[in-house]
């Protein structure tokens, strides 16, 4: 064998046992990139809290009872009862959240008969806060009673701002005078000192000359303005049996 064949096939050889070992390393594989440290990533979006709901903007019914209004929701659960013998002042402040206004306001003088009074009015509905001032000042330190609670209820209307107003028996502004005295059991009053009810309490109460006696606080219905229907519901109203005092 000549030198220079020796030598090209020394140098085929090489070639052949590199083309090998290659083969067995396998082809490289290709480098995962690194997340640049200068990008800035997403920061996550915080899931907003829900602002908790005020239960007197769920109201949709008030419902006069002799002793306290009731503020009922859709569903008819209730809501808050304002007892007419707790101050006034709390009274309006949740009767402007529920009806979503101020009242207008007008106040009276009072005489003899009656103490001077405050009316808060939002539309059908009316709030009379009592104000025991000047001849009626002896008063102001006393416990409120029914019969000199500290406000009273009016409803003018059937509804007010979408607010329905009512009563315990359904029955409100504009219900039918014919119907309401076809109902069984109907009260009158017969001192006719106001009109007729139905839903009512009784409370033992002392007179001056010291005998006990049942007096009756009712939601009653008058209808001045129009005799074929109800025009206005009020309560607590005093039931007097023998009289108006």
């Amino acid at each position: 064998m000549t030198r220079t064949f020796r030598a090209g096939a020394l140098t085929a050889a090489a070639i052949s046992l590199m083309l090998a070992l290659a083969g067995c390393v396998g082809p490289t594989p290709t480098p995962t990139p690194t997340p640049d440290a200068a990008t800035p990533r997403p920061t996550p979006t915080a899931t907003p809290t829900a602002e908790p709901v005020d239960p007197l903007t769920t109201v949709t019914t008030l419902v006069a009872r002799p002793e306290s209004l009731v503020l009922d929701d859709a569903a008819g659960d209730e809501i808050l009862s304002l007892d007419y013998l707790t101050p006034a002042a709390p009274a309006i402040e949740a009767l402007t959240t529920v009806f979503g206004a101020a009242p207008e306001d007008e106040e009276y003088p009072g005489n003899s008969h009656f103490p001077p009074t405050t009316a808060h009015r939002w539309g059908g509905f009316e709030l009379w806060e009592t104000r025991y001032a000047d001849r009626w000042a002896d008063f102001a330190d006393q416990t409120p009673t029914l019969y000199r609670p500290s406000f009273r209820v009016q409803f003018k209307d059937s509804q007010s701002s979408g607010v329905a107003l009512t009563t315990f028996d359904g029955i409100g502004v504009g219900y039918s005078w014919s119907d309401l005295q076809a109902i069984p059991d109907l009260q009158v009053n017969p001192s006719g000192c106001s009109g007729p009810y139905l839903d009512y309490i009784e409370r033992d109460e002392t007179w001056a000359d010291g005998t006990v006696h049942a007096q009756r606080y009712g939601v009653d219905f008058t209808n001045l303005d129009d005799p074929d229907a109800i025009t206005e519901v009020g309560a607590p109203m005093p039931i007097h049996e023998d009289g108006c005092a």
